[in-house]
């Protein structure tokens, strides 16, 4: 019965894969594909019962009649299909799971002529289209596609899609942190065009170009920013001159914080940072929702009052931000520290024609009318009717149209209340932030901020309460922030749910966050990995190396009367701080200027290696060192001795050694040096490398570091 249900299984595949299939009659007479998966069927029993000859001779046969090869040892799982199968091979250790469907001259082989394993495996519902080629035992996941024609020579995870030669992954779906935490999606790889490319080069070529010759001129370098209500980068120009008011949207404190809040949280910290730099007046203010229907579930999980649910995790946000080097900002505020505010404008927006009252039982509802706001969308770019089609949004008979949005909600049983025109109840999300910024801003603002998931609703809805109120622009400059993604079988193999600040903490050092974020744009996405986190560490111990060579030379150098050419590092330093200016004023390209700092890191040591002496290669290095730390802090790295970063690297790295213990079996290995006891020394030197610590002697001392 198994075999005569999967051979059912094989030709209901036929008519749900091909519209011409009319009727069984026309399958089995006509449909080369099915003759070759029941030959098939029939020759892999027999050579699984261990019949000799036999299989082999029906793989012949189905290769004559219908030009289809199947090895009879391949494994094929019920539901296949072979569409216009012509020139289909596969290998003998295949294996292919259920539903998949192949086109013609398909090819899964093997490589090499080694026994075992050594062709590939297939997942379920895998398509794999005409002419593409499957080489080696690799792994395709469920529900891949491969385009025609691709030759695919690596493991391929789950929902991706692959084109090309070699193969490359177009598609993939991976695991995206947003402000709620983790969401699934997929993730479209953008493939390199080299002409896009040159094009884009070219344009930020010439954009640099106009800032220097604006300089030349005196009219000094402009800030640009990317603004997402415009889709472009806009030269930044404050609504009040001199003068910036910025807003970003910060936590719902009802959970530790995770990575992409640390993201969010340093770049706005930066942006603030560097404008503060260019001699703008900043006022930053960056709230806490304070009340949400997540504190309260999280309240009665936990057994506690809501507001002592926001108390703890508040307190878990600054433990967090304080260790990333992130600013308080210059305001702060707490959603409920404003109702009455949001009640006023809600009082207003009802007047106005803007909103209405939903009854629920003795208290009322207020609703936002998306239709009585004309821009509504013109933020996310799309019109309501999209919006509405793709949203995720709770069905609700009573509102007018399923768009609006909750500016107030009556109370519900166990719920914390506020009196008010409606009776009990509380504020809905997107209103506070109207509040908030109105009463700590102003009805206009420069810059308002956040993650690109709140582009649509929250941004989108702060938008047209805001503008209903005032009739005014709430904000001139919309900035966002990419994702973090995480691969997803990455994740379910080895990260698990190492996303939190503090489980990031505990064995990396913050300063290794904080140059992982910088070092991407902070609108591109990241992908987050112990691997990305491992050349973040290896990249700031290569600039605290560094540094420890520079204090080297300041406090060792004698003038040997050794002439080194330095006009080619003096001119690279005249240049460096213009440079790294450019960079942060195209729209804050933080990675464009830490690729700067590391290409002066390089002149810095290709200097050094020319051994230079006297007093003009001194000046040189201790102005290297004035705009390292220039630089540094308006990043906010680079702020440590190159021995706290290694002190500090004892406790991240769990290596069971004090600095003191260091210095003692350094001192030991000193005497025995001295006694020349060289096998002891040696063997101290091993000792403390298979702890994790190298050794560098120097002319008058022996250093150590921690091993990256």
């Amino acid at each position: 019965m198994g075999f005569l249900k999967t051979i059912k299984k094989d030709l209901d595949a036929v008519f749900e894969r091909d519209p011409a299939a009319k009727n069984i009659l026309q399958v089995i007479f006509t449909y080369p594909g099915f003759h070759a998966i029941l030959i098939h069927r029939i020759s892999h029993a027999l050579y699984t019962a261990g019949i000799p000859l036999i299989p082999w001779i029906l793989s012949t046969l189905a290769r004559f009649l219908t030009g289809i090869e199947i090895h009879p040892a391949a494994k094929i799982g019920e539901g296949f299909f072979i569409d216009h199968g012509m020139g289909v091979v596969i290998g003998e250790t295949a294996e292919i799971g259920k539903n998949c469907l192949l086109y013609q001259e398909v090819t899964l082989g093997g490589t090499g002529k080694e026994k075992g394993k050594r062709h590939p495996t297939l997942g379920d519902n895998v398509v794999v289209g005409a002419g593409a080629k499957i080489l080696g035992p690799i792994k395709i996941g469920n529900h891949v596609k491969i385009g025609a024609n691709s030759v695919v020579l690596k493991s391929v995870p789950d929902h991706s899609v692959v084109v090309g030669v070699p193969g490359k992954i177009i598609k993939k779906k991976v695991m995206r942190i947003v402000q709620e935490g983790i969401e699934e999606t997929l993730d479209h790889v953008r493939l390199p065009d080299p002409v896009e490319e040159e094009l884009h080069e070219l344009r930020e070529y010439i954009s640099r170009l106009e800032n220097r010759i604006e300089k030349l001129e005196g009219k000094g370098g402009k800030v640009k920013i990317f603004n997402t209500m415009t889709g472009k980068k806009e030269e930044f120009i404050p609504v009040r001159t001199g003068k910036i008011r910025m807003y970003a949207c910060g936590v719902t404190v009802y959970d530790y914080c995770h990575i992409g809040h640390a993201r969010n949280a340093v770049v706005f910290d930066v942006i603030r940072r560097y404008l503060k730099y260019r001699g703008f007046d900043v006022k930053y203010v960056r709230n806490f929702t304070d009340i949400d229907d997540k504190i309260i579930k999280r309240a009665n999980e936990e057994g506690i009052t809501w507001d002592r649910v926001v108390k703890k995790y508040i307190e878990e946000y600054y433990h967090d931000m304080d260790r990333l080097g992130v600013e308080r900002a210059d305001v702060e505020p707490k959603a409920t520290e404003h109702i009455n505010e949001m009640i006023e404008i809600i009082k207003a927006l009802i007047e106005k024609g803007y909103a209405y009252e939903i009854p629920e039982g003795e208290n009322k509802s207020v609703y936002f009318s998306v239709e009585r706001f004309p821009e509504y969308g013109k933020l996310s770019k799309k019109d309501p009717k999209e919006l509405l089609a793709g949203a995720r949004i709770e069905v609700d008979e009573r509102k007018k149209n399923p768009m609006d949005f909750a500016l107030w909600k009556a109370s519900k049983e166990g719920e914390p209340w506020w009196n008010s025109p409606w009776g009990k109840g509380r504020p809905g999300w997107h209103i506070e932030c109207t509040a908030m910024v109105i009463k700590h801003l102003g009805e206009s603002i420069d810059i308002h901020g956040g993650g690109a998931d709140l582009i649509f609703p929250h941004h989108e809805n702060e938008i047209a309460q805001s503008e209903a109120y005032t009739g005014k622009v709430f904000a001139k400059y919309w900035v966002h922030n990419g994702f973090i993604t995480i691969d997803k079988e990455k994740m379910s193999k080895s990260l698990g749910n190492f996303f939190t600040i503090r489980e990031i903490l505990d064995r990396y050092d913050p300063e290794v966050i904080r140059f992982f974020i910088l070092s991407t744009h902070y609108r591109s996405p990241i992908e987050f990995s112990k691997e990305q986190l491992h050349d973040a560490e290896s990249s700031l111990d290569r600039y605290y190396s560094t540094i420890s060579r520079i204090d080297d030379f300041l406090t060792h150098a004698t003038d040997t009367g050794k002439k080194v050419e330095i006009s080619q590092f003096n001119d690279f330093l005249d240049r460096f701080i213009e440079r790294f200016e450019e960079a942060m004023d195209d729209d804050f390209n933080t990675a464009l200027a830490i690729g700067h700092i590391f290409e002066l890191l390089k002149e810095v040591n290709r200097f050094l290696d020319l051994k230079p002496s006297g007093e003009e290669a001194k000046k040189l290095l201790i102005m290297t060192k004035e705009i390292f730390n220039t630089t540094g802090k308006i990043l906010n790295l680079f702020q440590r001795t190159p021995e706290q970063w290694n002190i500090d690297l004892l406790r991240y790295k769990k290596i069971p050694l004090t600095e003191l213990d260091i210095r003692k079996k350094i001192e030991e290995r000193r005497i025995a040096r001295q006694n020349k006891d060289w096998t002891r020394a040696d063997s101290i030197r091993k000792e403390l490398e298979e702890k994790g610590i190298i050794l560098e002697d120097k002319k008058d001392k022996t250093d150590w570091k921690v091993k990256i």
